[in-house]
Formats: structure tokens, sequence, C-alpha cells
């Protein structure tokens, strides 16, 4: 009966990926955001997890960006006896102003997800996920004015205003990954497919922007002499505005404490194709996970003598008992 009840939930994906319609933030972290940008990772740690991330970017150019947002996702279905979920939920919730707050997007997603498992031990299995989201996006054009003006007929005197009359959006994603970690390796990867339909930053377009985004990911880290790890991220991400490839690495080294936990302290450095290398710390410690980092841009900015800055904060942690010891505890576990 679960055979095709995989079957039927493949087809689903192949035959929405059509039509389907979302977006995902910009993230100089995505390793340990996988449920933002892929639905198929939410749900499958032991507990519930709870991940946050706060973004400032081009910092030093009148701070013209900046993103925050949130999730929350935890496995259904689950018994007690097995330890492990088929079925997992996700709820991600992300903020981007622009101009502090001329612009405003903001998006609510849930996302749902199936796995199979490919072994006894349940080590071993393919997730395929289903998100859906609601969009508003609006201008504050009071803050573009000085007092009131005249424009195309018409005074500037408001406040908000919808884009392009496009107050509310719904869109959807859809998602396939492969995970397997054992006792000294984690490895996972796969892909997300979107199609997005973005308001056109323009009062008077009363058509949206609709294009595709492509992701691919690879995240594996491996233990070795004893207690330290190494940690592999790649992704390749196909945006209206950009297409990319982000790879990098970390050094984990061990924390010790009077719980003999596998505490870690990561180092490490990634680099995004044609724009910006990127230095990393992170932490591990107990149930608790934070990273930072740090854009050093290499692109047309630059070259125009402007020196842009980005920072990114990311904390995560999971609401219960740390997983099995039996698994390696690595930065990726969802």
């Amino acid at each position: 009966m679960r055979k095709f009840k995989y079957i039927f939930f493949f087809l689903l994906l192949i035959i929405s990926g059509a039509e389907l319609i979302a977006q995902t933030p910009y993230s100089s972290q995505n390793f340990t955001l996988t449920n933002f940008f892929n639905p198929a990772t939410v749900g499958y740690s032991v507990n519930s997890q709870f991940k946050s991330f706060y973004r400032t970017q081009y910092a030093n150019i009148a701070d013209p960006y900046n993103s925050f947002g949130m999730s929350m996702d935890f496995g259904l279905f689950k018994k007690s006896t097995e330890g492990n979920n088929y079925v997992g939920m996700g709820i991600e919730g992300l903020s981007e102003r622009v101009l502090n707050g001329a612009l405003q997007t903001n998006t609510i997603s849930l996302s749902i997800a199936d796995r199979l498992f490919l072994n006894l031990k349940k080590t071993n299995y393919i997730s395929m996920g289903l998100g859906a989201s609601m969009i508003t996006r609006t201008l504050d054009v009071q803050q573009l004015s000085f007092g009131d003006q005249f424009y195309s007929g018409r005074l500037f005197n408001g406040t908000l205003e919808a884009i392009a009359n496009y107050p509310v959006k719904y869109a959807s994603k859809v998602g396939v990954i492969y995970t397997s970690h054992g006792e000294r390796n984690y490895l996972q990867f796969g892909g997300s497919l979107f199609y997005i339909n973005r308001t056109a930053n323009e009062l008077e377009n009363t058509n949206g922007l609709r294009y595709y985004q492509l992701m691919g990911q690879l995240n594996m880290e491996h233990q070795f002499l004893e207690d330290k790890t190494f940690l592999v991220h790649a992704d390749y991400q196909n945006r209206f505005e950009s297409e990319f490839f982000y790879f990098g690495g970390a050094i984990g080294l061990p924390i010790y404490n009077k719980n003999a936990y596998e505490n870690r302290f990561y180092l490490g450095c990634f680099y995004r194709t044609k724009d910006a290398l990127i230095p990393y710390v992170g932490f591990m410690y107990d149930r608790y996970r934070m990273g930072l980092s740090y854009d050093i841009y290499n692109n047309n900015l630059t070259k125009s003598n402007l020196h842009p800055q980005t920072i990114e904060l990311n904390f995560s942690m999971p609401l219960g008992k740390r997983p099995s010891d039996l698994v390696l505890y690595s930065l990726f576990n969802n």
C-alpha cells in the first residue's frame, strides 16, 4: 500500500512542477536552512526543530536590504516505539525589507513531506515534499517622496500601497532529496523546483514576473581522527536575477564538556561564483546550533568603489532531547 502511495506522491510532484509558484530567500548559510529551499527536508528529526536567521545585505550602502526568517518543523504520525516518522511538516515565515521598509515582502509557507526508507536501520531514505505559500508585497511611497509630490496625474501622499494590484499571492514548491547517515558520516543531496510569480516593482504594472527557479544541493559531513569532522556543502541556483554555484567547506573541532556531548566549533569558507567569498564560523553546543558569516564581495559594485557588507546570523535548536548517539550528530541534521 505504501508503494502505491509513494508512486502517487512522486507523480504529483512531476505534474505540479510545471505550474508551481514560489520564491526563496538569499542566504550565505543555506546548508542549515534547507527547509526554506527544499520542502522535502522538513520534519525528520527525533524532535521538533526551530530555526531562524537574520541577514543584513549591502549594509554599507544606506542599509538597502535585510531579511529575517523563522521556521518550525515536526514529525506527524510518529510511533514512539520506532523513533522515526514517515511524514514531516514545516512552517516557515520570511520578511524581506528594502530601504528600511520602503519595500517589504512577507511570506508564510507550509510544507509537508513523506519519505521512503531504503534499509532496515532506517538510516537511508528518499524524501519528497510539497509546499504552499502566502505572499504580500507593499510599498511605502511616503518614504520615497518629499511631502506631497505630484506624479503621473496624482499626489504621492499615501502610506502603504500594494504592488501592481496584487496585495496577496499564493505560491507552491516541490522537492526531492536523498539522505544517508551513520556513526561517522552524513550525506544528503537532492533538488527543488520553483515557478516564481513575483510582482514587478512598478505601481502601474498589472502583470507579474513569471520564471523558473531551480536548485540542486549537496551536504556532507565526515568524522575523522576520532573527534573532528570535515563538512562540505555545494549548491547550484538558477534564479531570474542570476545563476551561480555556491560551494565550500569547514572543519569541526571538538568542544568537550561534562556531558561528553559531541559539541563542535566550525571554521570554514565558502564561495559564490562571480559574487563573494564568505568566511564562516559556527558552533554546535548541546542542543544549539549557531552560525555567523560575512560576505566579502568581488562583483560590479566593488568595481564602482562601493564596499557593501553582508552579515548573516543563524540559530537553530531541537525542542527535545538530543538525537541518538548511534548516528553522527551533524550540523545538517534536521
